[in-house]
């Protein structure tokens, strides 16, 4: 039986700036997910994605998506979505793709709904407001 592909319905930046400070800068990166099985199938999900980015001089850059349909490719979708973030913000393909090496979809990073929502907000937070001119 055909089943849908898990594709990207829904997507929010929350940058503090629209570029990392310098491609080559020291940043740290992580993520965290949270999902649901859609009707009686066990092989169609909805996913939801956080990943966030931080440079060296703590602007934050935010990415919330929302993916539906087979389940089959939810790791490879974080991994995506990390590496579209990069190309967005301006780091290099070279760097995006050795600080990508190695990473790995760790099931860990799954939190329930409740516990989602909360360290999406507390993410958030640590974003610093623009000045006014």
């Amino acid at each position: 039986m055909y089943t849908s592909p898990l594709r990207e319905f829904s997507r929010n930046d929350y940058f503090d700036k629209s570029i990392i400070n310098d491609d080559m800068a020291e940043y740290t990166f992580d993520y965290f997910f949270s999902g649901k099985r859609i009707g009686s199938r066990k092989d169609l999900i909805d996913l939801f994605v956080v990943t966030w980015i931080m440079d060296d001089v703590e602007n934050i850059f935010i990415r919330y998506s929302i993916y539906s349909g087979d389940k089959t490719s939810w790791k490879d979708k974080i991994t995506e979505q990390f590496k579209k973030l990069m190309y967005d913000i301006n780091v290099s393909k070279e760097v995006a793709s050795g600080r990508l090496r190695y990473f790995e979809v760790e099931s860990e990073k799954y939190l329930p709904t409740e516990s989602f929502e909360k360290k999406f907000l507390e993410t958030k937070s640590k974003m610093r407001r623009f000045k006014e001119n």
